[in-house]
């Protein structure tokens, strides 16, 4: 047959041992119970490895969902720098239109009154200047006021 051994456990317990197989006979008060020990090592080892690979697998799982996520983030980020690059070259457009629109409308005196001799501007002759006095305020008279003196 074999090898033959009895252990007594602390528990109360008793390991026989046949051969290459291990017993434990456990007398729990009302039953007494057989476990065959390479079985329950078996059965320990898979639960060990089965909440290993759980736990992995939930690792790589939430690794996705993040990947994910942030690849969200950035399609939106994506967006709004789209948004922003096209308001900028908006901006830019409209700067540029002011920008020239004060460089037309400030215009040296000098380039002006060279230009305006270029085409043919002359002073006015003593006859045709005319002043006039103001009598009693210097406030503008509008067209058609009474009173109003023009020339001498």
């Amino acid at each position: 047959m074999g090898y033959f051994g009895l252990i007594v456990q602390k528990n109360g317990g008793y390991c026989e041992s046949y051969g290459n197989t291990a017993i434990q006979i456990v007398n729990t008060g009302k039953k007494v119970k057989i476990v065959d020990v390479e079985k329950q090592k078996k059965k320990r080892k898979f639960i060990k490895q089965w909440i290993i690979a759980s736990a992995a697998s939930l690792v790589l799982i939430l690794s996705c969902f993040q990947i994910v996520r942030m690849e969200n983030q950035e399609v939106l980020l994506n967006k709004q720098v789209y948004k922003l690059a096209s308001q900028i070259d908006v901006l830019e457009k409209e700067n540029l239109a002011l920008k020239k629109q004060e460089a037309d409308v400030t215009i040296s005196y000098d380039d002006l009154f060279a230009r305006a001799k270029s085409l043919g501007m002359k002073f006015p002759t003593n006859c045709q200047v005319q002043t006039y006095t103001v009598e009693k305020s210097t406030a503008v008279r509008l067209y058609g006021e009474k009173n109003h003196k023009l020339g001498k």
